[in-house]
């Protein structure tokens, strides 16, 4: 019942502390906190050193197998053979792996001390003010207490009329405050004698943890350069190494010999990475595949659509000289031969020579007719309607794309000066009450400096000096 009483008396208003007593509360949270923090980044440090050590030595150990030559033929073979890497490079590379050994065997010695000398000192102090948050957490319970039974005697004492009932729940009530307020005086001043010196002691370790910290450092950066210093000097490596520039341009030169002779192999000089861009752009019409083929459909034509576009021909129709020209409303004619014979898909032509049966004397032929077109006789050729002829593929046209929306012609966002601005450095724009300026940047705050154009000059200015056109 206490502890729900407790509770509920944390979400009503809560008096002010004692300054004292409140400083010396931020001062152990604030100690507590700093302790946390030391033992997590020492920690995190530690790993971290260990992660290096153990990249470079494996970094250094693969070195050997990169020089080594790659053997993928058997002893019988007799073609191409393998060029060695000098011995040079080879000692270089063994001399510079059992180097690294030899540094990771011992900086993890020094990494180890981390935790003995940083993290271990900082976890005892912080396990061993562990428990004065229990003696807080009990004065905070006495504080708890102590408004409540105030608030009792204040209600009342508020009432003008008390019964008998009312005078002795007032009593208790002062009974209760009285007995409260030595409870939390003595919390109080329990906490005023304990925490200042165990804060100072907390704080006293700082410097000496700071001091390992130093010193673990300058050890692993000393001996690790060390290391490398001298195996530079035994193998006459620049130390400390050469500038960037050339660094960069002893690879150019180097490298770009070889970038030319790679390049200039057939396969790669000749290969679609080279004659065509990298980044396709998609047709007007058609598709567009992986092989950079485009597939335009009007330009193919399926077997069965070149049969109809190749009817068979008398003799008596071949012995005209030309066709006639075609009917300018579009429509074929019975009779009639097509004058396109390109390889784009056109509509079926069922001509009178498409419709006469083969003579006696030569063999029957599955392309004498159109498939698509009707199955008449040779005397009811002339009653066909014109409809017939039409094409169910010209009939099932695409409709053409809507087109794209119109951009307005001005995007810009403008706004109206309301105050004169003359600048406050180079590089701001210059402008008067009254001017319109045209935004170029800005910001989701009218609090921050936008960029914008004036009269063909363009710089910063506070958006704040200025309001949306």
């Amino acid at each position: 019942m206490q502890s729900m009483q407790r509770r509920f008396a944390k979400l009503l208003p809560r008096s002010a502390d004692e300054a004292q007593v409140s400083v010396l509360l931020r001062e152990f949270e604030d100690a507590d906190k700093m302790l946390a923090k030391i033992i997590d980044a020492s920690k995190a440090w530690r790993d971290a050193w260990a992660d290096i050590l153990n990249t470079q030595h494996r970094l250094v150990r693969d070195f050997q197998g990169i020089y080594s030559p790659i053997l993928g033929a058997g002893e019988s073979y007799s073609g191409l053979e393998h060029v060695e890497t000098p011995q040079g490079t080879m000692e270089r590379t063994v001399k510079i792996q059992e180097g690294y050994a030899e540094l990771k065997t011992d900086l993890l010695s020094e990494v180890n001390l981390v935790d003995e000398r940083i993290v271990k000192p900082a976890t005892e102090a912080k396990d061993h003010i562990q428990p004065l948050k229990k003696v807080i957490k009990q004065r905070e319970d006495r504080k708890l207490d102590f408004e409540r039974y105030q608030s009792r005697v204040d209600s009342a004492r508020k009432k003008t009329k008390r019964s008998d009932r009312d005078n002795a729940a007032l009593a208790k009530a002062e009974t209760d405050l009285v007995r409260g307020r030595e409870e939390y005086t003595a919390a109080d001043d329990h906490l005023k004698s304990t925490l200042p010196p165990l804060v100072a002691t907390t704080y006293s370790l700082l410097p000496h943890l700071l001091a390992a910290q130093i010193m673990i450092q300058n050890t692993l950066l000393g001996q690790y350069y060390t290391m490398l210093h001298t195996y530079c000097q035994e193998e006459d490596f620049p130390s400390p190494p050469p500038p960037m520039a050339e660094v960069i341009s002893a690879w150019d030169a180097d490298f770009k010999p070889v970038q030319h002779e790679i390049e200039s192999f057939p396969c790669i000089a000749g290969g679609k990475a080279v004659r065509q861009p990298m980044r396709m752009e998609p047709p007007a019409h058609g598709s567009l595949t992986g092989l950079n083929l485009r597939n335009q459909i009007s330009q193919r034509r399926t077997s069965s659509q070149a049969i109809m576009q190749k009817p068979a021909v008398s003799p008596a129709a071949s012995a005209s000289s030309e066709p006639p020209s075609p009917d300018p409303n579009g429509r074929p004619r019975i009779g009639s031969l097509p004058k396109d014979t390109s390889l784009a898909l056109s509509t079926p032509n069922y001509n009178s020579s498409a419709l006469t049966s083969p003579s006696p004397s030569e063999p029957h032929s599955p392309h004498g007719y159109a498939p698509a077109g009707p199955r008449v006789d040779y005397f009811s050729r002339d009653r066909l309607p014109s409809t017939a002829s039409a094409s169910p593929i010209a009939a099932k046209k695409k409709p053409p794309p809507p087109p794209p929306k119109r951009l307005p012609s001005n995007q810009g966002i403008w706004v109206t000066a309301l105050y004169d601005f003359a600048g406050q450095g180079q590089g701001d724009l210059v402008f008067k009450e009254g001017d319109k300026i045209r935004v170029t940047k800005k910001t989701e705050s009218t609090d921050d400096w936008w960029q914008g154009e004036l009269k063909g000059v363009k710089g910063s200015f506070p958006a704040n000096y200025c309001q949306t056109a």
